[in-house]
């Protein structure tokens, strides 16, 4: 099987690299990927292993662009990880993904009243990870304000994230492709429902994408349904995209219901996508 999207504990993920190749390897995935949110790090340490084991390891990234509606990630497959122009923009976007958190924390103190300890605080502010809303939904678990982490979304966060995004230090999707680009790897627009857009909308948008260097599509995702795959497969025919495609796994507690290699009650089992064929070459 092949799964190209999943995260580590050097983003919002809750197993480390070694740990994430291991699930990857007893669970029958012969080809991976760890796209982690904004950093390189996890990446980085996956290469000191992954010689260790029997699996063909595509290094990965998913970068977040800054849209006015949905959410946009753009992965990046085959990037070099120790690109200069790549290595310092990471390290800016860690600095925005902690104003972003602040942010957010100081908006849900305002709206719901919740609040954490200094001490809890400065904890989650040192991980040495990119922050983001699942380190706050943890805490919100630990305070007893939800009892999961979908529950804190849901609730709280989803609402907070809205009222905030505008002022959040985000970069244009036209840069993360040319992130990517110069980093000798190739962009692909990954869960293309979290944009919510119309198919009219969508269309117009990945037109002008593949303008600005776009090259592939993730036309399978644990979120996608059997409707949703075939609009995404036309999209990528249509545009002459490559297709790609992954779990995108977290671990048991951030997003329960979806298994590496399997997605959510087995409705991926990935054997074949065209990104392949050009990474090989």
């Amino acid at each position: 099987m092949i799964d190209l999207h999943t995260h580590s504990t050097f983003s919002d993920g809750e197993l480390t690299p070694k740990n994430l190749i291991e699930l990857a390897i007893k669970n029958n995935i012969n080809t991976f990927s760890i796209t982690d949110h904004d950093t390189l790090l996890g990446n980085k340490e996956v290469m000191k292993i992954v010689k260790n084991y029997n699996i063909n390891y595509i290094t990965g990234i998913e970068l977040s662009a800054k849209v006015d509606k949905g959410r946009m990630h753009i992965l990046g497959y085959g990037i070099d990880i120790n690109n200069k122009e790549l290595n310092e923009k990471m390290e800016i976007l860690k600095n925005n993904s902690l104003y972003s958190v602040i942010t957010l924390l100081s908006r849900i103190k305002k709206d719901y009243d919740i609040i954490f300890n200094t001490e809890d605080i400065l904890n989650m502010l040192n991980q040495n990870h990119n922050l983001g809303r699942p380190d706050i939904a943890h805490l919100m678990v630990k305070y007893g304000y939800v009892s999961s982490i979908k529950e804190a979304f849901d609730k709280y966060l989803n609402d907070a994230y809205a009222k905030t995004r505008k002022t959040s230090k985000g970069i244009p999707y036209t840069e993360c492709i040319e992130l990517i680009l110069n980093a000798g790897g190739i962009p692909v627009l990954a869960h293309p429902k979290t944009l919510e857009l119309n198919e009219k909308e969508l269309l117009t948008l990945i037109k002008e994408m593949c303008i600005y260097g776009l090259q592939g599509i993730e036309v399978y995702h644990s979120s996608h349904t059997e409707e949703e795959i075939k609009l995404y497969l036309d999209i990528a025919n249509k545009y002459n995209l490559l297709i790609s495609g992954g779990t995108d796994y977290h671990g048991p507690f951030v997003k329960p219901d979806i298994e590496i290699g399997t997605g959510i009650n087995n409705n991926l089992k990935i054997k074949e996508l065209s990104i392949l064929n050009k990474l090989k070459k």
